[in-house]
């Protein structure tokens, strides 16, 4: 931090904190209100939103966002904004993001001890997607995949709203561990040998060519070693593919998939490996491509490749301007109103009979 606010001048009072791991949850939850025939109103909107949120957020766990992925009004479905439409009842399906209490209060703590404030806390899928995804494929459905160096996050968005998140407990750094115990070498040795010659396509040039890669001798220290890049590949191509596979089971799992979107924008560090676009489309069987921080320019050549998605998701979030349930005020409703049908219904539908 102390660096941070010599290198920007200014000082730092108050921080965006991105959250992560496999108990932050992402769960949908419909209801629906009563109207009457007549205008729906802003006030409309925030009581069905509460009516939702009512059904899914429990004690023990924090709520870090619940965004309206779709409205119905009546028998019309995958409805955008419905204020000032006239119907008899409104519905929504909304994306709860929760995370278990104490692993936000730990973060806090950490935070707090560092004399800093904290402005928001953000999922860092979401911040992946709204760093690198342009407006069009938020608008119209996109899926982020950040394939990170600890974890590979995914991250749904449609109708201009974070639809869905999940996480992959797998990432680059799996990728190196392969490649040291493959050889015997070290991890950060087995780091810079996958940066320099490392690839994902098993079918590229130069597979024949031999390259430095340095191995432990019997007194543990590195000696010179050689192995082609074929070898190499040999290691990283099929734990590669392993990783999009699991990503694919996450996706055809989400209850999203009914409506899932058929694009694809890859980021985070690790997705700079040679061949792991193509791999993925090929996995994934769409067309994927590479993505890196919209106002990359902005940030330089330092800071503005995939490797820093999630930190300027972080920044640029608040711009998105995402509609926020958690954020709404307003007495919460009763539970335990019916469904509504069509897109809405395809959705819940799928959800019950799979879960």
């Amino acid at each position: 931090m102390e660096d941070a606010e010599r290198e920007a001048g200014e000082r730092i009072d108050r921080v965006i904190l991105g959250i992560t791991g496999p108990k932050v949850d992402s769960q949908l939850a419909d209801a629906e209100i009563e109207l009457g025939q007549r205008e729906i109103s802003s006030k409309d909107v925030q009581n069905v939103w509460a009516e939702a949120l009512n059904k899914v957020v429990p004690k023990d766990r924090e709520l870090l966002g619940a965004y309206p992925v779709m409205y119905g009004v009546d028998d019309q479905d995958d409805i955008r904004d419905p204020v000032g439409m006239i119907g008899d009842r409104v519905r929504v399906l909304l994306n709860i993001v929760t995370a278990p209490k104490s692993l936000v209060k730990n973060l806090k703590e950490c935070v707090m001890r560092a004399h800093l404030g904290i402005e928001r806390i953000v999922p860092s899928a979401l911040a992946s997607g709204a760093g690198t995804l342009i407006e069009d494929e938020i608008d119209n459905g996109a899926i982020c995949i950040d394939f990170g160096g600890g974890v590979t996050s995914v991250s749904v968005f449609m109708n201009g709203a974070p639809a869905w998140l999940d996480l992959v407990k797998v990432g680059g750094s799996r990728v190196t561990s392969d490649i040291a115990q493959g050889i015997g070498t070290t991890f950060a040795a087995a780091e810079r040998l996958k940066n320099l010659h490392g690839t994902a396509d098993k079918d590229g040039p130069g597979m024949a060519e031999r390259i430095e890669a340095p191995v432990l001798g019997d007194d543990g220290r590195l000696k010179a070693g050689r192995m082609t890049r074929g070898e190499l590949t040999a290691m990283i191509e099929p734990r590669v593919e392993e990783v999009f596979e699991m990503v694919q089971a996450h996706l055809t799992a989400s209850p999203l998939r009914p409506i899932m979107p058929r694009r694809t924008v890859l980021t985070g560090g690790a997705s700079q490996l040679s061949g792991v676009r193509d791999l993925a489309a090929r996995v994934l069987k769409q067309p994927v491509r590479l993505g890196r921080p919209i106002d990359a320019d902005i940030l330089g050549e330092n800071f503005g490749n995939p490797a820093f998605s999630t930190a300027a998701g972080l920044i640029s979030y608040e711009i998105r301007g995402f509609a926020d349930a958690s954020k709404a005020g307003g007495a919460a409703a009763l539970a335990g109103s019916e469904s509504g049908r069509g897109v809405i219904a395809k959705v819940l539908n799928w959800i019950r009979e799979n879960f």
